[in-house]
Parts: structure tokens; sequence; C-alpha cells
């Protein structure tokens, strides 16, 4: 089932709303990256990127998480994870 899913969670020590992507993707069975923006330069970049890309003016904040599936990919400003982990998961068991 979730095993064709992955995701890239873009993240930073203390956020709240991290943890809860997070302990989503784990009780999905979903396996994660997690990319520290704080620490690691070319996760900032790649957030500051999808920002741009997605939400020009926009202050970049985490969580932001990459979320492949079968059908491709897609991006999730925010903590409300769980709809489109429901919604990949029927996919893929569908499929």
């Amino acid at each position: 089932m979730a095993a064709t899913l992955s995701a890239v969670v873009f993240t930073k020590p203390g956020c709240g709303p991290c943890l809860w992507v997070k302990k989503s993707l784990e009780q999905y069975g979903v396996p994660y990256t997690d990319r520290d923006v704080t620490t690691d330069p070319a996760a900032e970049a790649t957030l500051r990127s999808l920002y741009a890309g997605h939400r020009p003016g926009q202050h970049p904040a985490t969580p932001v998480t990459l979320l492949a599936t079968p059908d491709g990919a897609m991006t999730v400003f925010g903590p409300d994870i769980r709809k489109h982990l429901r919604d990949a998961t029927r996919a893929v068991d569908a499929a």
C-alpha cells in the first residue's frame, strides 16, 4: 500500500506542525526524509524555491512536504497532510 509512496519534509527544530506531519507519515507507513532548513543550506534553498514558485510573496515557513505518489508528486504547505495521505493511499489501493 503506502510502500509506493515517499516524502521529503522540510522542517526546523521546535516546529510543532513539523512533528505532526512526520507522525502522520509514520502512521500511514510512508517513508520520509527529514530536511532541516536551519542546518542544511540546500534544504533552505529548496524551501525558498518552492515558495517562490507556488506562493510568491509569502515568507517561507515549515513544514513543507513533497509527497511522491505513483501518479507524480505534490507539494503540501503546512500541516494539512492527512487528507493528501488518505487520497494517495486510496489511489494506490485502487491500482
